[in-house]
């Protein structure tokens, strides 16, 4: 494999960079990079001065060696910190080409990581989430991924879906004797727990994904209902111009708050209503589409009689400092001119988001895990309803092995051997 290149911090000037280096050649670029070749030992920081191709110093910082198997990408990997000026990171890059190493692509550390076993795909997923993510508690989330708990959870998931299956084939093509007793209520409870579990990891997707990219809140309503008085009070800044002329907003506006260490995409619309200007019309039309799209809606008015209850909406009657509310549904009264029960309003909003649940342990941080979980656990259902009907274990073995099929999507692929050493393990030594 040949050698790559890359800055691993964001380019602009800075006090640090980081400039990461890994392959074959790594060592060597380090050594025609020092004014005095130094004994490079694995895994300690070197100080050194940095020479361009004239051996002339341009700069001086440290430099990092990991040799392979034993670092991030599994083979040797240097880590050179040098001060954060562009020009000195482009030297080091360019030096590094002119050495025979290449530019890396977007990821390729950590897919050389992958590709070296020292990552499954879980865990490089959640690099990604870790890196991306928009609040502390999301990243504490991720990390566990990172250490190997989800891969940890979907093995042990694996082991019991390939104990199953090996209990049945034992029974089908290997037992002299007819099936074993309570074969189908022992697989039934075993599926089931799985089911479950996996169960209640898509349920915790969705607040884990808000914690980590954030929640889509609108602000919505009828024209004059205080909806941009309400988005400044968020923001604790004149951000969305208020007016008493109705339609005054006539386009989304969207800024980036943080509630109770939940990141929100708060957006203020365009009020509703019926009119014959074009423009206030496209506003309307534009407002109709967040809705549909929201995590959750804080509408400014009251909930119609006919309309069924949405549990994304919060009705909110605004204005109570200077009236009553009408004949009407509201979950809850406030003056967002005043500030009055702000507190009330956004802790509900925040009950609302997290869903009143913790998230559990078997943690989901990509909608290609949500999926394959999901497929899953649909032949988990349909091996239970196999096992209840006690039809054909042929068919409840196929729906076991499609189960593993997209979990082993998550994590490593199951072999065959899996299920041979499942079904002959439990056999005593001289059989």
């Amino acid at each position: 494999m040949d050698t790559v290149v890359a800055c691993s911090t964001p380019f602009g000037s800075s006090a640090l960079s980081v400039v990461r280096v890994s392959g074959p050649k790594t060592k060597s670029f380090v050594l025609s990079l020092q004014k005095n070749t130094k004994k490079i030992k694995h895994s300690s920081p070197l100080l050194s001065s940095f020479l361009d191709e004239d051996g002339v110093v341009f700069d001086e910082g440290i430099i990092t060696v990991f040799f392979g198997p034993n670092s991030y990408t599994g083979e040797d990997l240097a880590e050179i910190s040098c001060h954060g000026n562009p020009i000195i990171v482009d030297q080091i890059i360019s030096l590094a080409c002119s050495f025979g190493c290449r530019i890396a692509e977007p990821g390729e550390f950590t897919k050389r990581a992958y590709l070296s076993g020292k990552l499954d795909i879980s865990q490089a997923e959640a690099v990604s989430s870790l890196i991306s993510s928009r609040s502390l508690e999301g990243a504490k989330l991720t990390y566990k991924n990172l250490g190997g708990e989800l891969s940890a959870n979907i093995s042990s998931a694996k082991e019991t879906l390939i104990s199953v299956v090996g209990e049945i084939e034992f029974n089908l093509d290997i037992s002299e004797e007819g099936l074993q007793p309570d074969l189908f209520t022992k697989s039934s409870q075993k599926i089931l727990l799985l089911k479950n579990k996996m169960e209640e990891a898509l349920s915790g997707f969705k607040k884990t994904n808000i914690l980590n990219l954030g929640a889509s809140v609108v602000i919505a309503g009828p024209t004059n209902a205080g909806k941009s008085t309400l988005f400044n009070l968020f923001l604790e800044q004149e951000r969305a111009i208020i007016s008493k002329v109705p339609g005054t907003t006539r386009d989304v506006l969207q800024d980036t708050i943080n509630l109770k260490g939940m990141p929100i995409v708060l957006k203020d619309t365009a009020g509703i209503r019926k009119t014959k200007d074009k423009i206030e019309r496209e506003g309307i039309n534009k407002t109709q589409k967040e809705l549909l799209s929201a995590d959750l809606v804080l509408f400014l008015g009251k909930k119609e009689k006919r309309k069924k209850k949405d549990n994304k909406y919060i009705y909110i009657f605004n204005k109570s400092d200077i009236k009553k509310p009408a004949s009407g549904e509201y979950d809850i009264q406030i003056s967002a001119l005043h500030g009055k029960n702000i507190k009330a309003l956004k802790n509900l909003i925040t009950k609302k988001l997290s869903g009143g649940s913790s998230v559990s342990s078997f943690i989901l941080t990509s909608k290609r895990q949500v999926e394959n979980i999901g497929r899953a656990k649909e032949h988990m259902e349909l091996a239970l309803k196999g096992l209840s009907t006690e039809t054909s274990l042929e068919l409840v073995v196929e729906d076991l092995n499609s189960s593993i099929f997209y979990l082993d999507k998550i994590t490593k692929k199951t072999t065959k051997e899996d299920i041979l050493s499942s079904i002959f393990s439990s056999f005593c030594v001289g059989k």
